[in-house]
């Protein structure tokens, strides 16, 4: 992956060779004195001024595709950040946007995971193995077999390269119930463990034979696998060689959350942490946040909730429901007139759904969809937030690829995070799966500030523009 992590020099000298362009040429049609600046640049010597000044008088005189322009621009920002900086950024994007990297496994590996597949419960135990293609099937088990509970161990290490590997596996896997996750209490790799990668599990098929099977992995996509019958105790060694008091937890495993009891719960911990924490979010759908009290009240009534929860009559419903909607109400005035941060990143696309058909684009049980008076209000209210209020700002994502994860940081206590498609799930339980790491929190808010913020968004100016013109789209529509 280095190879496409590329300097400005790097992009530039390629583009050169493929345009047949010298220094001495390029520095004559660019206005430059001579060849000694675009050698500097080539060498990756130059200022970062120099290199965007160079960048803007190619583009101006037609020298650059768009695609050679978007190259460029990103070997800028290499060189601003550092290669390994520029590549651990890489590594967020990608899971932001869903791009795991995962690389087939060898068949022996395949064989002990089709075990576990087939295994009617298990015990998990991981050592780092913070490669996308074993976390993958790992995470695909998880989902399929809710008996199975997964332990993962790690090193998280000093640098952003080393910490970022570990970020992106819990940003796609602290939402599940039986994941748990430790980190090495030192952070660093003094231990001798951050070198070793290893999956070992004790499972129980459906007859009620038990056996043993450790994996140790000589690279991300390969590893030497034994298995035994539990009596041997396989599984045993290697979960006291772990040394659990060396590691402290980070991610909670948890029993998924049941009913409209488990949704009010989960509301009451959203409002205490978003009354008393910053937040920085990148988000692929609307919150229920964003939406006015009233309005969420009429769409869940209207929309059939009382009647919603099978096993529920009405009148316990109807007490939760006011419960629900309390949270809702101080989450509601947090969000648009709290006193703690927010900055907020969120796909054009969504925005768009929503102002077509009134929808999450994330199911929500039991609730008719928004009138177009309602969406209307509640975009203004964006709009005015954005424009008005000391500590909020929305930016619309601004890249090819859509956000699929809502990840979203609480500063200085946790980052929870969830698929798209989970977004809106009910059974989640946020409190256990936050991800509780100082390191892990610094990491991601440095690369939000200045990474995603910085190279990733429509500018403010252009995201409210871009949500005023939705909004004066439905009021001039037939149905306003």
């Amino acid at each position: 992956m280095k190879e496409s992590i590329r300097t400005f020099g790097e992009c530039l000298e390629e583009l050169m060779h493929a345009k047949g362009l010298s220094a001495q040429r390029l520095a004559q049609i660019t206005g430059y004195k001579s060849k000694t600046s675009i050698a500097r640049m080539l060498r990756d010597e130059s200022a970062h001024a120099g290199r965007e000044r160079l960048l803007r008088c190619m583009d101006a005189l037609g020298l650059l595709t768009a695609e050679e322009k978007r190259a460029l621009q990103s070997g800028i920002e290499v060189n601003r950040v550092g290669r390994e900086n520029a590549l651990a950024r890489s590594m967020l994007f990608d899971a932001l946007t869903g791009k795991d990297g995962a690389v087939p496994l060898a068949p022996e590996v395949e064989e002990a995971l089709n075990a576990l597949r087939s295994a009617r419960s298990a015990r998990v135990l991981v050592l780092n193995c913070c490669w996308p293609g074993v976390l993958c099937a790992l995470r695909g088990i998880l989902e399929a077999r809710p008996s199975h509970a997964l332990e993962h161990f790690v090193t998280i290490g000093n640098t952003p390269l080393q910490m970022m590997p570990v970020l992106c596996t819990l940003l796609r896997s602290a939402y599940l119930p039986g994941y748990a996750c430790f980190a090495w209490r030192d952070g660093g790799d003094s231990s001798g463990v951050s070198g070793v990668n290893a999956v070992c599990f004790t499972a129980q098929d459906r007859d009620g034979a038990r056996w043993d099977a450790l994996v140790f992995f000589s690279r991300r996509d390969h590893g030497a696998a034994i298995t035994l019958p539990a009596e041997r105790g396989l599984f045993d060694f290697f979960e006291r060689a772990i040394e659990r008091q060396d590691f402290v937890p980070i991610v909670s495993a948890y029993a998924p959350l049941a009913g409209p009891s488990g949704l009010v719960n989960s509301m009451r911990f959203c409002t205490e942490l978003e009354r008393n924490a910053n937040i920085s979010a990148a988000k692929p759908d609307l919150c229920i946040n964003a939406v006015e009290p009233s309005f969420l009240r009429a769409a869940l009534l209207e929309g059939g909730v009382l009647g919603g929860f099978a096993g529920w009559d009405e009148k316990r419903v109807r007490a939760l429901l006011e419960e629900f909607l309390y949270f809702q109400q101080r989450r509601f005035e947090a969000e648009f007139s709290g006193a703690k941060t927010r900055r907020l990143v969120m796909s054009p696309r969504v925005v768009r759904v929503f102002a077509l058909t009134g929808k999450f684009s994330t199911p929500f049980p039991a609730i008719r969809p928004f009138t177009v008076r309602e969406r209307i209000r509640i975009l203004e209210n964006l709009i005015h937030a954005a424009q008005d209020a000391r500590d909020y700002s929305l930016y619309l994502w601004r890249e090819e690829k859509e956000i699929v994860f809502e990840v979203t940081c609480f500063h200085d206590l946790g980052i929870f995070a969830s698929p798209s498609g989970e977004s809106g799930a009910l059974d989640i339980d946020i409190q256990a799966s936050m991800i509780r790491h100082p390191g892990l929190v610094s990491l991601f808010l440095e690369c939000f500030e200045d990474g995603l913020l910085r190279n990733n968004v429509m500018s403010g100016q252009q995201s409210l523009d871009y949500l005023a013109g939705i909004v004066e789209g439905l009021r001039q529509g037939p149905c306003a």
